[in-house]
């Protein structure tokens, strides 16, 4: 015999009266989408990153150290990456150095207004084509990773004229990401320029500065470790910018914070070997500091983009 209820709710369902269910909150909804999400294998630490990328730069030095060389003439010539590094030393010299010797902090503050003063340049048109080698480079490094990665051989020509076929698309994600440095850039500026007028106390203007351009940045940088890998993404076969964007976001969901800290990791890790490298030179010989700058700031290009690289085929796992 039938209970009377599943009797009534038969009859509900034969009328069309339905039961409602309540809306999931935002907060139940991400819970259960971490239920829900596939298991992800850990991503590699920082440490680890770094060893993957020398093992890249050891395994592919030579169609890499081509692209470099390749990268290393048309600065020179076409974007003046060396007068303009070696001049900008020339005026931190000047500046800096007392008693025609450099001292400890000399040397630190010295290598701290290279690295301040790095993209600088002499006119416009040098700015404009630093910028046009970076984007066009970048596009060559990530071409030739992902088919040396994949097992495939390259020529550097080839390269070059085949890895720029995402440019525009590749663009219009730089410009996404310049947008989203306006807040630690612009933001920084526009913060002190207001509490410094506001508050008459110098601590509690500083105070409060400190706190909002920190607030500013971890802004920044949050948006950042999502849209960096749009970078990569965006030079696969038919992709499309915004499609680009929402993967790589959809890539980092849920694990944002731990790759917060990976892409940290990077600008802190190259600081320091370059500042291990550098400052000995201003100190003792001065006169390499110019050719030494300049080389390590295009191997700089190169492992950071295998470093990112390698987080981003981790995340893909």
């Amino acid at each position: 015999m039938a209970k009377k209820g599943s009797k009534k709710s038969i009859a509900a369902h034969a009328a069309g009266n339905f039961l409602r269910r309540r809306k999931a909150t935002r907060l139940q909804k991400r819970k259960y989408d971490k239920r829900t999400t596939k298991t992800y294998s850990p991503i590699p630490t920082g440490f680890q990153l770094v060893g993957q990328t020398f093992a890249v730069f050891k395994k592919f030095w030579k169609p890499l150290g081509g692209i470099a060389l390749v990268y290393i003439i048309l600065s020179i010539f076409f974007a003046s990456g060396f007068s303009n590094i070696g001049s900008s030393f020339e005026d931190i010299k000047l500046d800096l150095q007392s008693e025609g010797r450099w001292h400890l902090p000399e040397a630190v503050g010295g290598f701290g207004s290279l690295l301040s003063n790095a993209g600088l340049t002499s006119s416009e048109a040098d700015s404009v084509m630093q910028i046009a080698l970076f984007i066009i480079v970048s596009l060559v490094i990530i071409w030739a990773l992902r088919h040396l990665l994949a097992g495939q051989a390259i020529k550097i020509k080839q390269a070059f004229y085949s890895a720029m076929s995402p440019l525009i698309q590749f663009v219009l994600i730089v410009f996404v990401i310049i947008l989203q440095l306006l807040p630690i850039t612009l933001g920084s500026f526009i913060v002190a320029a207001i509490t410094s007028s506001i508050f008459s106390s110098t601590v509690t203007a500083v105070a409060v500065m400190t706190i909002l351009i920190v607030s500013l940045a971890i802004w920044s940088i949050y948006m950042l470790s999502s849209s960096i890998f749009a970078l990569y993404i965006v030079t696969l076969p038919e992709m499309e910018p915004l499609k680009a964007l929402r993967s790589a976001k959809n890539l980092v969901r849920f694990r944002r914070w731990s790759v917060i800290r990976k892409v940290v990791f990077l600008p802190v890790f190259i600081v320091l070997v370059m500042g291990i490298i550098i400052i000995p030179l201003i100190l003792y010989a001065d006169v390499l500091v110019t050719a030494v700058f300049f080389g390590l700031s295009i191997l700089t290009v190169f492992f950071a983009h295998i470093y990112l690289y390698s987080l981003y085929r981790g995340l893909l796992e």
